[in-house]
């Protein structure tokens, strides 16, 4: 059992949590406001290509978290559509710059 808890805690120790948000922008007025149950996926590059990590789909605030995921390159993608290229740090939680969604 002791065994167990040591290869563990380890891996968590190196992983950290995302936390963002996507707004949409309003085709009139330019206003933001949440983009409720947009889709945020991330992917990390292997040799075989792009591999799926996680995805999450935002609340009603437009927020979405993403839980345990290892420093390193990844792509964000929202909806699909929109593609960044994000850095996870060692850090307990690292927030993410807001991203505006326009239509």
């Amino acid at each position: 059992c002791l065994i167990v808890v040591l290869i563990f805690i380890p891996s968590l120790a190196f992983a950290t949590n995302l936390r963002g948000m996507v707004d949409l922008v309003h085709p009139y007025s330019n206003a933001p406001f949440p983009a409720r149950g947009a889709e945020v996926t991330l992917y990390v590059q292997t040799q075989n290509g792009p591999m799926l990590v996680t995805s999450y789909f935002t609340g009603g605030d437009g927020m979405y978290y993403l839980q345990n995921i290892r420093p390193g390159n990844y792509t964000l993608v929202v909806n699909r559509v929109l593609r960044f290229f994000i850095t996870v740090y060692n850090i307990p939680l690292q927030d993410l710059p807001p991203i505006l969604f326009r239509y």
